[in-house]
């Protein structure tokens, strides 16, 4: 509380920032940032940082001669957000706007932290043993017949930011893919309707296996899904397996990371044998590309973060890092900025190469 305290006092002469851009012209040893005159934020462009190279920046403009006291003062109180509580923050954002000259770009900046500060969803490992199925403290309802059911309808209207551990634990086990070959379709809009999951190419009776340890919830015929299981997972996800020829597993079973769970089939609305795979989170799908790393077979990171939008929920790998696209921008010049490619800012963020950019847009860039 004591280093609180100073911060405070650190606040009652703090000065408004001038303009300064990372340091080194082609060097990436820090990250890419810069701060403007009349900004919203102190720290421009960059949405989801990196702590570690937020502290090499500042340490590397520190030792400029030309370098603004001020600045230097509003971002050493910025790294400091985290090691505080959500009540200390509105004690000190408070404390800022009783200042002579409110610094807006700081407050901004230390507001767009805490509402994507993300939040574990990391079960106590005793209760785990306790609960009747995986995540019953996230889910209304164990339904064994529906893969969707109308239950989880509301589960994410109130979600923001969240982590989630995906592998790491002796409990959550490894991951493994659910069958080795080439994806025929990708996530997203396809053919006048949105895609919920990928398409994965296999022969008649090919053994599929579950990606991550859990509990089958759903394994029976439905519908367009053909005959499906459905695991739900201790992290909360639940992942789908649909149009297989035959069902190994039925519902209560406890699987493992690499378990036979069916086998490959073309059942339900399908024009030829594939496995659909889905990944959803309270019933919203996630991209599975943004996960995983179907040309390793790998996953991109043991932690994912999971962000709540208008049109259901973004995921990208934890120390992800985004860029705010602004006017003048165009691919080649934001890959130059970070020192990566056209082709990787596409993959990551699931556009074209003549993708039109617009004006507040944000693209992941690592």
């Amino acid at each position: 509380m004591w280093a609180f305290r100073f911060l405070l006092f650190l606040c009652t002469w703090i000065v408004q920032p001038t303009t300064i851009a990372a340091p080194g012209g082609g060097s990436k040893d820090t990250v890419v940032a810069k701060v403007v005159y009349g900004d919203e934020y102190l720290l421009a462009n960059v949405e989801t940082y990196n702590l570690g190279e937020l502290n090499a920046f500042r340490d590397s403009i520190a030792d400029l001669e030309s370098y603004s006291e001020g600045f230097i003062q509003q971002l050493d109180l910025y790294l400091s957000i985290p090691e505080m509580s959500d009540q200390e923050v509105v004690y000190l954002i408070d404390s800022l706007f009783t200042l002579e000259t409110i610094p807006y770009p700081l407050i901004n900046q230390i507001n767009e932290y805490i509402a994507n500060r993300s939040r574990s969803i990391e079960p106590n490992w005793e209760d785990l043993f306790s609960m009747k199925h995986p995540s019953d403290d996230i889910y209304s309802s164990w339904n064994t017949q529906m893969p969707n059911p109308s239950s989880y309808r509301n589960l994410a209207k109130n979600d923001s930011t969240q982590k989630l551990r995906l592998t790491g634990h002796d409990y959550y086990g490894g991951f493994v893919m659910p069958i080795e070959g080439p994806i025929t379709s990708g996530f997203g809009w396809r053919d006048g309707r949105n895609h919920n999951g990928v398409d994965i190419d296999l022969q008649v009776w090919d053994t599929v296996k579950v990606c991550f340890a859990g509990m089958v919830r759903v394994a029976r015929y439905y519908g367009g899904y053909g005959r499906v299981v459905v695991v739900r997972h201790h992290n909360g996800l639940e992942t789908y397996y649909a149009h297989l020829h035959r069902l190994k597993v039925k519902p209560g079973d406890i699987v493992q990371a690499g378990d036979v769970i069916g086998l490959g089939g073309s059942s339900g609305q399908s024009t030829g044998s594939h496995l659909h795979w889905e990944i959803r989170y309270k019933g919203v799908p996630i991209n599975p590309f943004h996960l995983i790393d179907f040309r390793t077979d790998k996953l991109l990171a043991n932690d994912v973060i999971i962000r709540k939008t208008n049109y259901g929920y973004v995921a990208y790998p934890e120390g992800s890092v985004f860029y705010t696209v602004r006017r003048g921008d165009f691919l080649h010049k934001i890959a130059e900025a970070y020192g990566t490619s056209i082709s990787k800012i596409c993959e990551l963020n699931g556009i074209r190469r003549n993708q039109v950019l617009y004006v507040g847009q944000k693209l992941r860039v690592i």
